[in-house]
């Protein structure tokens, strides 16, 4: 990659390129490691304690790192050729994290909506 790739161009081809993630897509892995039960908690924590607004505060940080990385691994799955531009920018410019936050708040947000419907649709039902 010789030339340089700015912000606007990422954006534009990541908004032309990429390919939803759903949750069905990550559904069986996030419910294999919540099968874990309280232990997905930090010490101290019981789902019966938590709610909808805070369950995420109180992960573990492996158990949030199990979640991330299956979402990192559906999106880029789907999205091989995005996964390659965006290693290509952060490899090859020191601004390349910048440049490429589209595809890293694009998993943020991911995980986040797909944490909540885990939560909806399993650990609420834990009380």
């Amino acid at each position: 990659m010789g030339e340089k790739i700015r912000k606007e161009v990422f954006d534009k081809f990541f908004t032309e390129s990429y390919c939803p993630v759903e949750y069905e897509t990550v559904r069986r892995e996030f419910e294999e490691i919540a099968s874990i039960g309280n232990d997905l908690f930090a010490d101290g924590y019981e789902a019966v304690n938590l709610n909808r607004e805070n369950f995420i505060l109180y992960l573990t940080g492996a158990s949030y790192c199990d979640f991330e990385a299956v979402v990192q691994e559906a999106m880029d799955d789907l999205n091989p050729e995005i996964l390659d531009a965006v290693m290509d920018v952060t490899q090859s410019q020191p601004d390349g994290d910048e440049i490429t936050e589209r595809y890293w708040e694009t998993g943020r947000k991911l995980l986040r909506e797909f944490l909540l419907q885990l939560y909806d649709e399993v650990i609420a039902g834990w009380k």
